[in-house]
């Protein structure tokens, strides 16, 4: 039977699994594992594997050979959190928590038998646990593993029973594999915060004023425009090149919309096609250079819809006519226009094509054909006849070639990719299979094979697969529908919060000073009361508006080397050592944020002046 105190842990903290324990419970064990004394009179476990008994642990002596087992592990202090693999009685476990009281663990059991009698021998409340994993759900180990890591990131060490290599060895390999795929996408997502936290905000609040002359294209067009019909998504691949005549056959006929992503607006106007929207959501300030060639030309009959975080430059002298869409990444807008929660946005991604997919379907198209979509290298290109920048070549270097994966194409060939395109490949995927609604046909010649779609030349598709439909003329006319006296208000409530800002954050910065004068001249008994002073403060900074919206996304990487710093602050017991590592912790971060409350405040200052301006001439 689970201890009392067990099932009250896991009823607290994991009902899932106590409600899969009890149906196992309820079901009668099997006698696949079998609990047994061993010679030294301590329990052990064996486990039947087609009709024969391994042993878990010695069926001599298992607690020597679980001292022996944790012994061996090296460099334990180096680790901040640890994952044992493999319960069994959980005598290893309980032997290292009173070598190490203060390390937490998890703990990963594939066998939920076994998990059933490790709850039945130990004390969960003994022992410095995290999370017990179990699923083999790959979903819901991925997301446990991402908590851990997001918290912990590369100093966890796996401690695996040497049985569990043997008996699981898929499902420990699995383990590891998953592990080394979220640390990437940690890295990836640090370095993606790095490069653009700055940007989304300034970009976000720059564009303002702009959303407010320009049709939210999920909002304020009229979506009988796209319901039911078909669209295209031209990307900049090189296998464009081969379909031009066919996408201007699609164009003169109106069988289909055709939106452009990223640099394929250059490869189609270069022939005269001109896409019925061109989307782009960049942040960074080299996204204009797409847009050059179209300014330069005051070429004003394609639409641009943009995301709201999207690069400002790029919006600057557009000649044609603009819509916008609410991007993740917008931490600014939401604050302003009336019900944000129920307007539609789409999430940040990787790519511009599968930022547009999102849209795509949120417009209530029925087929979303994908051309130019190579995600990988066509005769060492990245890009289509026609897309000439100069700080990037077209052709990849002899370093990216050797730096390349092998993944198959449409064909059922192997063709050469980059770890970018991979992740657009597997985030695009994953949004075709949230569309069952939605048929995807990929018509990339010898581009990367697409899981969710069929392949089929677009000669092909224009002939028996295109759902006809016709485009409507101008079907982007339409006008701002957000409610300007509302904007009004709480743009100068957002005023009086940032006013706000700079006497919460001297408020901070002095408590910080305390703190410091008091731990050099070791006041041990006034720094409790200082401790609840500065949290104080601090919690009084977290909570204004203008810090949450304009300096807070600005300073992502910052929170998580604070988070970093300052865990297990509260659990120091020595007060002049916690006095000093609050001031490490903090110091840095509050006066970066009081730089970066300075840059944003700006910034704010000329775009609510723009939003005044405009309002009043419209009010009038």
């Amino acid at each position: 039977m689970i201890l009392i105190s067990n099932r009250n842990y896991l009823r607290i903290n994991n009902r899932t699994l106590l409600n899969q324990l009890n149906e196992l419970e309820d079901k009668s064990l099997k006698e696949n594992v079998v609990i047994e004394a061993s010679k030294s009179k301590e329990l052990t476990l064996k486990i039947n594997i087609n009709n024969k008994y391994v042993y878990i642990h010695s069926k001599y002596d298992p607690l020597t050979e679980a001292k022996r087992i944790v012994e061996q592990q090296n460099e334990i202090d180096a680790y901040d959190h640890i994952i044992f693999i493999g319960a069994g009685l959980g005598y290893h476990i309980k032997i290292f928590n009173k070598l190490y009281p203060n390390k937490k663990i998890s703990i990963y059991e594939p066998n939920l038998e076994i998990l059933y009698h490790f709850l039945s021998h130990q004390e969960l409340s003994n022992l410095n646990i995290g999370s017990i994993i179990t699923s083999l759900d790959e979903k819901e180990m991925q997301e446990k593993l991402m908590l851990l890591i997001n918290r912990f990131g590369k100093n966890i060490l796996f401690f695996s029973l040497p049985v569990y290599e043997k008996l699981y060895h898929p499902q420990v390999l699995g383990i590891f594999e998953l592990y080394k795929a979220n640390l990437n996408n940690k890295r990836t997502n640090i370095v993606t915060n790095i490069s653009f936290q700055k940007r989304w905000t300034i970009n976000s609040i720059k564009n303002f004023p702009v959303l407010l002359k320009t049709p939210n294209i999920l909002h304020d067009v009229n979506e009988k425009a796209f319901a039911g019909k078909s669209a295209i998504i031209v990307a900049a691949g090189p296998s464009l090149s081969q379909e031009f005549d066919n996408l201007k056959f699609v164009k003169e006929n109106r069988l289909a919309y055709i939106f452009s992503v990223g640099s394929a607006i250059n490869s189609l106007i270069e022939r005269d096609i001109y896409p019925d929207a061109a989307c782009t959501y960049d942040p960074t300030h080299l996204n204009q250079v797409v847009f050059q060639n179209l300014k330069e030309k005051k070429i004003d009959k394609i639409p641009l819809i943009f995301g709201s975080s999207v690069g400002y430059e790029t919006l600057e002298n557009y000649p044609g006519p603009m819509l916008h869409m609410i991007t993740s990444q917008d931490t600014v807008t939401g604050n302003f226009i009336p019900n944000p929660h129920k307007i539609k946005a789409v999430l940040d991604a990787p790519s511009i094509a599968v930022v547009t997919f999102q849209l795509l379907k949120l417009l209530g198209f029925q087929q979303i054909i994908l051309v130019g979509q190579n995600l990988a290298y066509q005769n060492n290109l990245r890009y289509a006849d026609g897309i000439n920048y100069q700080h990037i070549s077209n052709e990849i270097n002899e370093i990216e070639k050797e730096n390349s994966i092998l993944i198959k194409d449409v064909y059922g060939n192997d063709i050469k990719t980059n770890e970018g395109f991979n992740r657009m490949r597997a985030q695009l995927e994953m949004y075709i299979r949230e569309s069952k609604d939605i048929e995807v046909i990929n018509t990339t010649k010898g581009g990367a094979m697409i899981e969710g779609t069929e392949f089929t030349p677009l000669s092909k598709v224009i002939e028996n697969r295109m759902i006809y439909s016709t485009v409507v003329p101008n079907w982007y006319n339409a006008n701002n529908s957000y409610d300007l006296r509302y904007i009004k208000k709480q743009i100068n409530k957002m005023k009086k919060s940032k006013d706000e800002f700079t006497h919460y954050i001297e408020n901070v910065l002095s408590e910080l000073k305390l703190i410091e004068n008091y731990v050099e001249s070791k006041y041990v008994n006034q720094l409790e009361a200082r401790f609840v002073n500065f949290d104080s403060e601090f919690d009084k900074l977290k909570n204004n508006d203008f810090y949450k919206s304009m300096v807070l996304p600005m300073m992502r990487v910052q929170i998580d080397v604070l988070a970093e710093k300052s865990s297990g602050i509260k659990y120091e017991k020595n007060i002049l050592e916690k006095g000093d590592r609050v001031i490490q912790a903090f110091a840095p971060f509050i006066l970066d944020c009081k730089a970066h409350y300075e840059f944003a405040s700006e910034h704010f200052e000329i775009m609510k002046q723009e939003v005044d301006n405009f309002i009043e001439d419209c009010i009038e």
